[in-house]
Formats: structure tokens, C-alpha cells, sequence
């Protein structure tokens, strides 16, 4: 739904598409890449720097949640329908990193019981590898949904889902209730 709206606005409903890429590149791929080198090369720093990039990401994924949810009748409606947007694809990364984590712990419970140290290795190395598939794939999807939601936020377009969602208030001015597209 295109609606009339102002540069400040746009650019404000974009903020958290912005804040959402700038995470998965500062943060989510490096950890995913730190998660392999570790694979390979076994170096405990490895894991705690991609725990620390892990927690900041947490962090940021945290404060997206709380801002979509903490708007006051004076916000814009496309400011709000954009933060909530980009909370829900915070859904998505978090159920690709519950699948990897959950793979990467069957591997560890699988291998711990065995008594040939080599083959633990191996399993860990496998499982680990593995496991990482679902988190790097919902990183790139969803890194590539925001990329088409700052277009979006960028021409004044709210997602057609949410805006039946959440209807815009009277006072906005609707200027294609079809468009979802930018033309």
C-alpha cells in the first residue's frame, strides 16, 4: 500500500531495515564464518568472539523487538508498520539458529558417547558443519527480505500483509492500496 509520506518518515521506517542488514554483516556472518574456522582450526578465542558477536546481535535483535512494540499515537503509521516488519523477520532468524543450535547438540551428544576420539572429531566436525546450513541461509534470506523493505520504506510502501494487519489510521493519505512494488 503506497501511501503519501515525507522523506523524514521514509527514512525513519527505514531505520530498522538498516539497523536489521547492518547486524547480520557485523555480526550474524562473521559468527557463522567464526563457527567454521573454529571447525577447522579449534582455537577457543575463535568460540568467544563468535559468543561475543552472538550477544550483540541478541542485543540489537532485542532492542529491534522492544522498539516495534513502543509506538505512540504521534508516530508516523509507516514508521511502525516498517519496525514491526523487520520484528518479524527477527522471528525467522532466531527459528534458523534454534535449528542449528539444535543440530549442532545432537552432533555433540551423538559424538560424546563414543570411544574413538578421532571418530568424536569427525561427528563434531560433521554435525557442526551441518548445523550451521540453517542459520547462514536464514541469515541471507532475510538480510535479502530487508534489502527489499528499505525499498519499500524508501517510497513510502507498506507491506500489503501488515497494512491489512494493522489498517492506517484516517489520517493517511493512501495513494495506490494494490501497490507493493515501488513503480
Amino acid at each position: 500500500m503506497k501511501i503519501q509520506a515525507d522523506k523524514s518518515t521514509c527514512s525513519r521506517a527505514r531505520a530498522s531495515h538498516d539497523l536489521y542488514i547492518l547486524n547480520m554483516f557485523l555480526f550474524n556472518l562473521p559468527a557463522v564464518v567464526g563457527i567454521l574456522a573454529y571447525t577447522i582450526g579449534g582455537q577457543l578465542l575463535m568460540i568467544e568472539a563468535v559468543i561475543g558477536a552472538l550477544f550483540a546481535s541478541a542485543s540489537i535483535l532485542v532492542y529491534i523487538w522492544v522498539r516495534a512494540g513502543r509506538f505512540g499515537p504521534e508516530t508516523p503509521w509507516l514508521v511502525m508498520i516498517h519496525w514491526r516488519q523487520t520484528a518479524a523477520r527477527t522471528k525467522l532468524l532466531l527459528i534458523g539458529y534454534a535449528i542449528s543450535a539444535a543440530i549442532i547438540l545432537i552432533g555433540l551428544l551423538a559424538s560424546s558417547g563414543m570411544a574413538d576420539k578421532n571418530m568424536q572429531v569427525i561427528m563434531t566436525t560433521v554435525f557442526t558443519r551441518v548445523g550451521i546450513v540453517p542459520a547462514l541461509l536464514m541469515v541471507l534470506v532475510t538480510a535479502i527480505l530487508e534489502g527489499q523493505s528499505m525499498h519499500l520504506a524508501n517510497n513510502g510502501i507498506a507491506p500489503r500483509g501488515l497494512a491489512e494487519r494493522y489498517p492506517p489510521p484516517a489520517d493517511v493519505v493512501v495513494l495506490d492500496k494494490m501497490n507493493e512494488t515501488g513503480d
